[in-house]
C-alpha cells in the first residue's frame, strides 16, 4: 500500500502543532466489515448467488473465485462504496481480508478491473438464477406457518449521466434515467423485507414487469405456504386492467391507488359533502387550526377498461380549503371486517414501503448503475439488494437486543454511521488475528451484543 510520503501540517488546532499522514500501518476505517460478515454468514446469503452463477473462467487463470468477488463488492455496498474502482485502494484493507476469510496480512483482493469484468460477465440466466436466490432467502423469513403476506410494488427513478442500454429521457423527472421497479414484502404485519428489484427502462410504465415478478413470487409462495393470503398494494399506476386482471388469474387479493375522475367524483358526492359538512361544524366550534375529519365510504364501480365491477373505497377529506378526495380499488371484503376505514389505512401502509426505497436507493446508494451493459446494471441492482439483506438481518438483531430503544427502528444510514463505521487495528498472532477497536467508541455493549446475536444459528422454517 502507497503511504503518504509528507507529512500534512494542521498548526492552528493547539499549542503543538499537528501532522496527519496515511502511514499508520494495519488499520482500518471500517470494523463493520466483521459484522456484515456475520450477518452473511449467519443467512448464507452470498455462498448461495456464488453457487447460482455459472463460473466460464479459465480455473488455471483464476485468482479470485466468484465466492470471494461477491462478498468483496456486497460488503463493500454496505459499507458506503457503491463504486467499483474504491476496491482498488480497499482491497488492502486487513479487515476487509480478514472478513473474507483471508490473511490480513496476505496478497491483496481483486481491484476495480476485476470487479468489472466479472460484473459484465453475468448472463440473463444468472440474473434469473440469482433472483430466485433472494426470493428464497425472503422465504426462509417468513417462519413455518405464516397466515398473510403483504407485497408492495413501487418504481424509483435512477438518474444516469452516459450512454448506458436502456436510458431514456423522462419528461415527468426531467432526466434521463432508469425507472427501476422494487418489492418488498411483509409477514403477518412485521417487517418489511426486500424481496428484489428490477432494472426498466427510463419511459417504462409503472406495470412493466411486475406481472412477470408476480407470478414468479406468487407460485414460488403458494408451493411452500399454500394456504397464506396474499395482498398485493400499489398506488394508482397499478389500479389498472392488467394489474386486476394478473392478481384475479393469481388468486390473490389486491389494493390499489385509483386516479381521480369525474366518474369517481360523482359517485362520491354524498361523502364528500359528509366531510365539508363535518369539517365546517367542527371548525365553527373548534377555531380553524382544528382538524378536518375524514369520511370513508365504498362505491361500485367500473371504469370502460376493467372487465369487472370492483369495490372502490372512498376516503374525503378537507384540505388547504378544498375537498380532496381519494380512491383505493380492492378485492378485500366487508364480509372479512374489511371496512372503508380500514381498507384505507391499510392502503396507507404502503409509505412504510417507501421508506424502504429511501434506505435502498439513498443508503445504499442503488442508483449508482453506471456499467454500460443493461445486465451488468441488474446485476448491480442485485448486488445492492443482497446488501440490504444483511442490514436487515442486523435490524432484527439490534430489534432483539435492545427492542426498548431507538436502535429498535434504526435505518440503515444510523447503522453505519453509528455502528459500522469504526476504526480498527489489527495485529496478526500465530495463532489469531487481534483486532481492537476504539476505547472510547460509546456503543461498545451494543457491539459485543451485536456480534453474540450474529453467531446464533438462523432459524430456518421445515420444509412444508
Amino acid at each position: 500500500m502507497p503511504t503518504s510520503a509528507s507529512p500534512l501540517a494542521v498548526p492552528s488546532l493547539g499549542r503543538k502543532g499537528l501532522t496527519v499522514d496515511f502511514s499508520g500501518g494495519d488499520l482500518s476505517s471500517d470494523a463493520g466489515f466483521i459484522p456484515l460478515a456475520l450477518a452473511d454468514q449467519q443467512l448464507g446469503l452470498t455462498a448461495a448467488l456464488a453457487a447460482a452463477i455459472t463460473d466460464c473462467r479459465d480455473p488455471d487463470k483464476v485468482q479470485h473465485d466468484l465466492h470471494s468477488l461477491l462478498r468483496e463488492r456486497v460488503y463493500l455496498i454496505g459499507a458506503g462504496y457503491a463504486d467499483a474502482h474504491a476496491a482498488q485502494t480497499l482491497r488492502h484493507d486487513p479487515l476487509l481480508k480478514a472478513a473474507l476469510g483471508r490473511a490480513p496480512d496476505g496478497p491483496p483482493l481483486a481491484g476495480q478491473s476485476t470487479l468489472s469484468r466479472f460484473e459484465n460477465s453475468i448472463t440473463d440466466a444468472d440474473l434469473v438464477a440469482l433472483g430466485t436466490v433472494l426470493l428464497e432467502v425472503f422465504l426462509q423469513r417468513c417462519g413455518p406457518r405464516p397466515r398473510q403476506l403483504v407485497l408492495d410494488l413501487d418504481p424509483f427513478v435512477d438518474p444516469a449521466h452516459g450512454a448506458q442500454q436502456g436510458v431514456l429521457f423522462n419528461g415527468y423527472y426531467d432526466t434521463y434515467c432508469y425507472l427501476p421497479l422494487y418489492l418488498c414484502g411483509a409477514v403477518d404485519g412485521g417487517r418489511q423485507y426486500v424481496l428484489g428489484a428490477l432494472l426498466r427502462s427510463g419511459l417504462a410504465p409503472a406495470t412493466e414487469g411486475a406481472r412477470w415478478l408476480l407470478r414468479r413470487i406468487v407460485r414460488a409462495v403458494r408451493a411452500r405456504f399454500p394456504d397464506v393470503q396474499i395482498i398485493v398494494r400499489g398506488d394508482s399506476a397499478f389500479g389498472v386492467r392488467k394489474m386486476l386482471a394478473t392478481c384475479r388469474y393469481l388468486r390473490v387479493d389486491y389494493c390499489f391507488g385509483v386516479a381521480q375522475n369525474a366518474a369517481l367524483h360523482r359517485l362520491s358526492a354524498p361523502t364528500q359533502v359528509q366531510s365539508a359538512l363535518a369539517t365546517t361544524l367542527r371548525r365553527r366550534y373548534r377555531g380553524s387550526a382544528a382538524p378536518a375529519p375524514r369520511a370513508f365510504a365504498h362505491v361500485t364501480y367500473r371504469a370502460r377498461t376493467w372487465a369487472e365491477t370492483e369495490r372502490v373505497i372512498v376516503k374525503a377529506e378537507v384540505t388547504q380549503g378544498k375537498l380532496n378526495p381519494r380512491y383505493v380499488v380492492t378485492s378485500l371484503r366487508a364480509s372479512a371486517g374489511w371496512t372503508p376505514r380500514r381498507v384505507y389505512d391499510f392502503y396507507a401502509g404502503r409509505g412504510s414501503a417507501e421508506n424502504r426505497i429511501k434506505e435502498f436507493k439513498v443508503d445504499l446508494r442503488a442508483d449508482r448503475l453506471s456499467c454500460e451493459l443493461r445486465r451488468a446494471n441488474q446485476f448491480r441492482l442485485l448486488l445492492h439488494v443482497a446488501a440490504y439483506h444483511l442490514f436487515q438481518q442486523l435490524q432484527d438483531a439490534l430489534a432483539q437486543i435492545a427492542p426498548e430503544t431507538a436502535w429498535a427502528q434504526a435505518q440503515v444510514s444510523t447503522i453505519r454511521t453509528h455502528l459500522l463505521k469504526v476504526a480498527a487495528r489489527l495485529g496478526v498472532r500465530c495463532r489469531t488475528v487481534r483486532v481492537q477497536l476504539p476505547t472510547c467508541f460509546p456503543e461498545q455493549k451494543l457491539w459485543e451484543k451485536l456480534l453474540t446475536a450474529l453467531q446464533r444459528p438462523h432459524p430456518r422454517p421445515a420444509p412444508s
